[in-house]
């Protein structure tokens, strides 16, 4: 028995010493034989091959979803053209179309239209161990080169220098966007989750890339990859390579109700305007769909400060309305049978009880109750609020789109349980609590001011609501989602966000609005009387508190053409100095010249 154990460990001993051997002789075989032949289905000797280590790549297109304007402009993920800097070989940079050494001519010629100079150029180029997207000096964002820019970059023929189109999400300039939100590092848990197949996956945190973050995962990314040895040099002769997912369907392409050139435009004349905080919103009047909405301040989404506040929407945020809220008083007083427009009232500057006046202390004299709302008289709304119950006034304001939510949503829609594109809509408050026996709150609700909060988008739908007889539509910013290759996936028709209350009649709607259009032909509205078209709306300056320092909001509300409304649109300048001069009507007046001016264009 002992024998036998001893011949098996003689025999598995010389098996394994003629292996090791056969080893020994196939690497000495490899090494000096075979070291300069080339590899099968390679470029590269084995000499070559074994210094090969890994790759060096760089990503082109995250492959996330992209975002578009109505007709199709790009808002988030635009394809530009940008230089790429790769690892050079050991040896000189080649020229790649004569095989000789590139000149200086070549690259200074690099360093112009690269904005630098030719010592800089070279810094970078020198000891470069990983693949660099020439930057913009915009943070992180890659240079964008023009098409021929990008072409004689090709022609100057420069080793390890191509142009190569890059999906860049945001331009690194700051706008009034905030609808469009942000994207950050993904967590942990979103890292082992991410479909994209990217090591540092970034992913939305506000705004449409947070609703819609869902549909606007990629299913891998674009990368330029670059063969290096093990010190970092590119291996000599290997190609550049592009690698993509190549699925005809994904990215998917989200198509917004947003006019980026109208967008762009309020965004110039808000800035022009010296607002520093407050929204412009432009609604179709026709569909209640989003045209343009303008947050101020503006942000930046590739430098999001947590701490500044300004990427938060303020179109979406409630404020103190002023008497932009009397329309909802005149339609709650109409409604109730309470008032008629031609209803007879005094003005003498003071009401005579809960402090108030009007602007000034100067009374109106005798006015009619359309009068009044033309001029804004508190004395006739102060009125008309004690006749009404705070029930009363409350269901007026919801059953016009107040105090609720009010965005496009559907369920059940494109495997989500609930898409709703705005997020962060606040709901505004009429009544903190409701108080129907308390004349001194009913009052001061009635001028929009109290417990009053309104958001511009909902003061711009509340125009849509009176052009549609009462009838409320849910503003919509998400309009088709479409597969990269063009093919529609899904249409997101528009609806109407009904309240429980019920609505306004047909014929309070018509009254409202021809009231509105007295604002600017008899009342406060008076400066808009030049325009090319002819608006309506209600003025309203609300008085707050910032700080425990007296601040006052302006807005301006109203629809246009006044005989074939095309448009509603809502400006609020909130936060100023109560001296501050009338901006908000200005401002209107303006968007309007320019809806004007692009129809006709």
């Amino acid at each position: 028995m002992q024998k036998l154990i001893h011949k098996r460990i003689f025999w598995s001993l010389l098996i394994l010493s003629v292996l090791v051997a056969g080893l020994i002789i196939r690497l000495a075989w490899v090494q000096l034989l075979q070291k300069n032949q080339a590899v099968s289905g390679t470029r590269y000797t084995m000499a070559q091959m074994a210094e090969i280590q890994s790759e060096r790549e760089t990503v082109l297109d995250s492959g996330r979803g992209r975002l578009y304007d109505k007709n199709g402009e790009p808002l988030a993920g635009e394809t530009v053209w940008t230089a790429v800097l790769f690892p050079l070989e050991e040896s000189l940079p080649l020229h790649t179309v004569t095989g000789e050494p590139a000149g200086d001519k070549q690259l200074h010629r690099l360093a112009e239209i690269l904005g630098v100079s030719y010592g800089q150029l070279q810094a970078k180029r020198t000891g470069l161990k990983e693949p660099l997207l020439w930057p913009s000096g915009k943070g992180n964002i890659p240079l964008a080169l023009s098409l021929s820019q990008a072409r004689e970059v090709e022609e100057l023929g420069i080793e390890g220098v191509k142009a190569l189109p890059f999906a860049r999400r945001y331009d690194g300039s700051a706008s009034g966007r905030q609808w469009l939100g942000y994207l950050s590092e993904a967590s942990g848990e979103a890292l082992r989750q991410s479909p994209t197949g990217l090591r540092i996956p970034r992913t939305g945190t506000d705004g449409l890339e947070k609703t819609l973050e869902p549909l606007l995962q990629g299913v891998g990314h674009t990368e330029a990859v670059a063969q290096v040895d093990a010190r970092g040099n590119r291996v000599p002769g290997s190609p550049i390579i592009v690698k993509a997912p190549g699925n005809p369907y994904y990215p998917l392409s989200l198509y917004t109700t947003i006019d980026k050139k109208l967008q762009e435009r309020i965004e110039q004349l808000a800035a022009e305007a010296g607002v520093k905080e407050g929204a412009v919103v432009v609604l179709d009047s026709q569909s209640g769909d989003i045209a343009a909405m303008v947050s101020l301040p503006f942000y930046n989404p590739e430098q999001v400060s947590p701490q500044g506040g300004e990427w938060n929407n303020r179109a979406l945020q409630a404020a103190v309305p002023g008497s932009i809220f009397k329309i909802v008083t005149a339609a709650a007083a109409l409604e109730a049978g309470l008032t008629s427009p031609e209803e007879p009232f005094y003005c003498k500057g003071e009401y005579g009880k809960y402090g108030l006046t009007c602007l000034n202390g100067k009374g109106h004299g005798a006015l009619t109750m359309a009068q009044g709302f033309a001029v804004s008289c508190n004395t006739v709304f102060a009125t008309l609020a004690e006749r009404l119950s705070g029930a009363q006034l409350n269901a007026a304001a919801l059953a016009l789109g107040l105090g609720r939510d009010i965005g496009w949503q559907a369920e059940n829609t494109l495997g989500l349980p609930l898409l709703r594109p705005l997020s962060g809509e606040q709901t505004g408050t009429i009544f903190t609590t409701l108080l129907p026996d308390d004349g001194g709150a009913r009052v001061q609700t009635a001028i929009g001011q109290r417990d009053v909060r309104i958001t511009p988008l909902q003061a711009a739908n509340l125009v849509v609501t009176l052009l549609h007889g009462g009838e409320v539509r849910a503003p919509r910013i998400l309009q088709r989602v479409a597969f990269a290759n063009g093919q529609t996936l899904k249409e997101l028709p528009g609806h109407l966000a009904p309240a429980p209350q019920g609505r306004i009649s047909k014929a309070t709607a018509r009254m409202l609005l021809s009231m509105m259009r007295k604002v600017v032909t008899e009342g406060t509205g008076k400066t808009l009387q030049g325009l090319e078209w002819p608006v309506a709306g209600k003025s309203g300056t609300a008085q707050t508190l910032v700080k425990g320092v007296a601040r006052n909001n302006q807005w301006f509300i109203g629809y246009g053409p006044a005989d074939h409304p095309r448009y509603a649109v809502s400006v609020a300048v909130e936060n100023v100095a109560p001296s501050s001069p009338q901006a908000a009507a200005k401002l209107f007046g303006q968007v309007f010249e320019l809806l004007s001016g692009s129809a006709g264009a």
